[in-house]
This record gives structure tokens, sequence and C-alpha cells, in this order.
């Protein structure tokens, strides 16, 4: 019965991700652009994943370093997803009793959302091979995943004129960081 349950959530979560992936792709040749609040939208986001990390005995704290407003133009499902999908994996691959710092400030005329973790981080992996479609690092364990998450958002950067780098954090871990436009 586990081992039924185990398989229903994994192909239930494959096939969310593969929904997602396929709404940026069709959102994303539509350039909707209008002002998406980056803060409020990061705060709603981590108190929907503040259960499941309590679950595991996981912090959430936002370093909220960034002016107001904090904002940029673009489609907010596409902004969603991309946030969504960062601190999902900063959750799934975190071990118990350790802190996910979500970080918000900016640089020059770009807004910076970094997420950083004590997972197992990138082990050696090329950044550019984790981002590529269907690829997972050799970290990941029995975690389940479909290898889109971080191609998600990468795309998203890419379609709002931003960009996504993907780090090994000082201390172990990893530290994702979506750059976007201010504005």
């Amino acid at each position: 019965l586990r081992g039924m349950i185990r398989a229903v959530d994994e192909s239930a979560r494959s096939a969310g991700q593969l929904l997602d992936h396929a709404t940026v792709l069709y959102r994303a040749e539509q350039r909707a652009a209008a002002p998406v609040d980056l803060r409020a939208l990061v705060v709603a986001l981590m108190d929907r994943f503040r259960p499941t990390a309590d679950l595991r005995d996981i912090a959430l704290a936002l370093d909220d370093r960034a002016p107001t407003p904090f904002a940029t133009r673009g489609d907010t499902v596409l902004i969603e997803a991309a946030l969504r999908n960062l601190l999902d994996n900063a959750v799934k691959y975190s071990p118990g009793d350790t802190r996910i710092t979500v970080t918000l400030d900016t640089s020059g005329a770009k807004a910076r959302i970094a997420v950083q973790d004590r997972g197992p981080g990138l082990q050696g992996a090329d950044p550019a091979a984790l981002i590529a479609r269907f690829q997972r690092g050799t970290g990941v364990g029995g975690v389940v995943g479909s290898g889109l998450g971080l191609t998600i958002v990468a795309e998203v950067a890419a379609a709002t004129g931003g960009t996504f780098d993907l780090t090994d954090r000082e201390g172990g871990g990893t530290c994702a960081t979506l750059w976007l436009p201010l504005g």
C-alpha cells in the first residue's frame, strides 16, 4: 500500500511539473507584462510551504533587504511558478532541523531573490546541466522529482528578461538566485 501511495504521489508530482512546464512555455510566448509585487508573492509562497517545512522541522526565514516597492513587470503566473519551484526544491532537499533563508534585495536595476538551503548542494555538477530538462543531480537520493523544476525557473527568468544562478552555498547546501528587472 505504501508503495502504491508513493507511486501515485510521484505520478501526480510529475504530471504537475509537466503541466507547469507547458504553462510556462505557452505564457512566455504571450509576453504579458503587468506589475508584480515580488515581496507579496514571496511571502505568500513561504506561508504556503511553511506547514510542509514545519513537519520536517525546517525553518523558513525571510531576509528582506529590498526597498519598497519591490516589484517587476511580468506575468505573475510565470514568476509564481519559478518561485514555487525554488521553494519546493529547497524544502524537498533540505535535511530536518535546518533553515532555508529567502533573501530579497536589489543590485542596480535588478531584483534579487535568493533561496539558500542546507541540502546536498551541487556535488560538483555543472549548474547548466542541472537546469537542462529532465536532469537531476547525483545527490537526490530517494527524493521524488521530474527534473523540470530548475528548467522552469530558468525559462521564466529568460522570458522576463532576468537570469537564474545556481551555486553551492558556503558551508554546504545550495543558493538558487532569481534576478528580475525592477519595474
